[in-house]
């Protein structure tokens, strides 16, 4: 183990700074050089936004889920597993309302096309008269499993 003193960080940041960020694979040009906090070892050059990901995770894992750092791995490896999953064909109440949200945000004529591609018939999109009464019908819509 070789000591790096702060006066030597920069540089040696820009000796291993990779061409993409090791953990989101985008390029950037705000590296930082990240280190475990619990054994203080440096385990590479990676972007700033991977490095407060990595931290919330570590500390959110170690401190409020009672983990040990160790086990950390897996568990990151069983959530990939699991977001690979397919999702169930079942819309959570709050999926509902995240959508009506989203729907709602929409301009009138990406709205119609939501609304056609779900189903509408010209005449129900016509008899909306605003936003409003489109994503009442989108919510209706949505619920009934029209399409």
């Amino acid at each position: 183990m070789t000591y790096l003193p702060q006066s030597l960080i920069k540089k040696f940041r820009e000796e291993n700074k990779p061409e993409r960020c090791p953990m989101l694979s985008v390029k950037t040009n705000d590296w930082v050089l990240d280190h475990d906090h619990q054994t203080g070892l440096v385990r590479g050059v990676i972007s700033r936004q991977a490095n407060s990901l990595l931290g919330k995770i570590e500390n959110f894992f170690l401190k409020r889920c009672g983990g040990r750092k160790e086990q950390l791995p897996r568990v990151l490896r069983n959530m990939a597993d699991y977001l690979d999953k397919p999702p169930m064909p079942y819309l959570h109440p709050v999926g509902l309302t995240q959508k009506c949200r989203r729907f709602l945000r929409l301009t009138k004529d990406k709205q119609s096309l939501e609304l056609r591609a779900k189903g509408c018939t010209k005449a129900e999109i016509a008899e909306c008269t605003n936003e409003k009464e489109r994503t009442k019908l989108y919510r209706k819509v949505i619920k009934n499993g029209r399409r």
